[in-house]
C-alpha cells in the first residue's frame, strides 16, 4: 500500500492510503478519493464519506459512478468525526474540482 497526499483549497494536505479496489475498504470509516491516473499525475475523479459500516454498499456505488469516467484506483483516509469527514470532503472538492461532485452531480466540462 502507498500512501499519497491530496491537497485542498485551503492548503492543508491530507493523507491517503492507496487500496486495492477488490479489498475491503469500504467498511473503513473515513473518506474515499477514486482517481485515475493521467499523463501529470492523479485526476481526481469522485469522493465519497465511508460510514464504517459493514454492509454498506453507498460506497461500492460511489465507486463505480466513478469508474465511469475512468478511476481505477482507490485512495482511503481513515477519519471517525463525520463532520470532520464532511469538511475534507468540501475542502478538498474546492481545491481538486473532481469531474462528480459528492452530491452526484457532474461538473460541466468545458466544450
Amino acid at each position: 500500500m502507498r500512501t499519497m497526499k491530496f491537497r485542498g483549497q485551503s492548503g492543508r494536505a491530507y493523507s491517503f492510503t492507496r487500496m486495492a479496489p477488490n479489498s475491503a475498504w469500504a467498511r473503513e470509516a473515513g473518506v474515499a478519493l477514486f482517481a485515475a491516473q493521467g499523463p501529470f499525475g492523479w485526476r481526481v475523479v469522485k469522493l465519497t464519506p465511508l460510514r464504517g459500516r459493514l454492509h454498506d454498499v453507498q460506497p461500492i456505488w460511489a465507486f463505480a459512478d466513478a469508474e465511469r469516467y475512468g478511476a481505477k484506483a482507490v485512495f482511503v483516509m481513515s477519519e471517525s468525526d463525520a463532520q470532520h469527514r464532511a469538511n475534507v470532503i468540501a475542502d478538498l472538492e474546492a481545491g481538486l474540482s473532481p469531474v462528480c461532485l459528492s452530491q452526484n452531480e457532474p461538473v460541466a466540462l468545458a466544450a
